[in-house]
């Protein structure tokens, strides 16, 4: 059996770069793993040349993304009556001007998108001599990816995609023909139990369950570490607004009784301003040293983890699906502090494995937080790590997650086919 993996850059550098967790695990399970990377850009898609040169595994094959002026101009009659419906819906619905016009503008952009990939994937079949009936479209975002999945008319084995957080809350960003794609798909694996559950009230299905992303950790782990002097923090964020990384820098400036180290990973647009901003604010604090190191890959953050003997993992953020920066701090035994938004408290358990902040908590907050865990008995404090380590363990690991995924993909595509055989398809 093979399967067409759907992402928004993946296998080319920075995008999708969780994609890569899975591939291993898929490739065990299906002959061929085609992806097909549409990466978008303002209005359409960039052209990604060159894939396969960055196919992580001999048995992946990386669609060259092309487009051509007519592909843009020439817009099935199906997708454009879709379009021109949800943006009734658009109009109409009670909600600010500015929501509309972000609605609006995300359905004209779908048209092109979508239209490009659904255009890419037929010719993928065509020139592969793909068999639908033998295929699995996996889309890994629940947006215009999915949606053309949903339009593919090929009677393929199974249609699925997972779902994070942009690509699913309607209160944080317009979700143009959630119920098309919803009714057209066999099912949506959720990042998180909260996902899954908006899912199917939202749209009255049960076709959403929930499949964590997990980490990958095979060094060994000492539980019974000490913590350090000066007492280590890091943090992994990408630096934009939602992230509010400032906060931590607003929490340190208030501590002056404790020698703290804090260690910034990722990357941003506003990553300038709040370096500028930390200098202004810490930089004459002698008890207090920071560090920005910018973007790095998984495997490099893993070893700063593995090489580091990290005492705190803060979170900030105003906004999230199921962190798996956090999955990655746990599974070295770092308790966390993060904000109580979205799925967070899927992994972190106000006072076992850390404690969870309210959104809009208060700098005093947060660094009373960062006190306690400086101050508690060393035996307190070793309970907290184990905890983490163990709800890591228990639930995002990522070799128990994406073979129990894989999995059920396997099964589903199994039991459809024999549905359709029992009754003559």
């Amino acid at each position: 059996m093979n399967l067409i993996l759907l992402t928004i850059g993946y296998p080319h550098p920075k995008r999708d770069v969780f994609v890569g967790n899975e591939i291993d695990f898929l490739c065990k399970a299906f002959d061929t793993i085609y992806i097909l990377p549409v990466q978008a850009g303002k209005i359409l898609p960039k052209k990604l040349k060159n894939g396969d040169k960055y196919k992580p595994h001999e048995k992946v094959k990386v669609w060259d993304v092309e487009y051509t002026i007519k592909d843009v101009l020439f817009i099935s009659p199906r997708l454009i009556g879709l379009a021109i419906k949800e943006a009734f819906k658009a109009v109409f619905q009670k909600s600010t001007i500015r929501y509309k016009i972000l609605y609006l503008w995300m359905i004209f952009r779908w048209i092109f998108l979508t239209s490009i990939t659904l255009k890419n994937l037929s010719k993928l079949f065509e020139k592969e001599g793909i068999d639908p009936k033998d295929t699995i479209l996996y889309s890994y975002w629940f947006h215009f990816l999915a949606f053309a999945i949903s339009l593919f008319k090929k009677p393929v084995a199974l249609k699925i995609s997972r779902a994070h957080r942009s690509d699913l809350y309607r209160e944080l960003y317009p979700q143009p023909c959630k119920e098309f794609i919803i009714n057209h798909i066999d099912k949506v694996f959720a990042c998180s139990k909260m996902g899954a559950e908006y899912i199917n009230k939202k749209y009255n299905t049960d076709k959403a369950v929930v499949s964590y992303l997990g980490t990958f950790n095979d060094y060994e782990i000492n539980l019974n570490k000490k913590r350090s002097k000066p007492f280590k923090i890091v943090s992994c964020a990408r630096v934009v607004s939602v992230k509010r990384v400032e906060k931590i820098i607003d929490s340190l400036e208030k501590i002056t009784d404790y020698e703290i180290s804090w260690i910034h990973i990722g990357d941003g647009d506003l990553f300038g301003n709040i370096k500028n901003y930390a200098d202004e604010k810490l930089s004459k604090k002698e008890n207090i040293s920071y560090n920005f190191l910018g973007f790095m890959p998984n495997d490099r953050i893993t070893e700063l983890y593995a090489k580091e003997n990290f005492n705190l993992f803060v979170n900030t953020s105003s906004s999230e699906g199921l962190p798996v920066s956090i999955m990655e701090a746990m599974s070295f035994g770092i308790p966390v502090v993060a904000t109580d938004v979205g799925g967070v408290r899927e992994i972190v358990k106000d006072g076992s494995n850390g404690y969870l902040l309210e959104k809009d908590f208060s700098a005093d907050r947060l660094s009373s937080l960062i006190k306690r865990f400086i101050e508690m008995p060393e035996i307190e404090y070793q309970r907290f790590c184990i905890e983490a380590r163990k709800t890591w363990e228990e639930k995002f690991n990522a070799q128990k997650a994406y073979e129990e995924f894989v999995n059920t993909v396997i099964k589903l595509a199994q039991s459809k086919k024999g549905a359709g055989l029992k009754h003559g398809k």
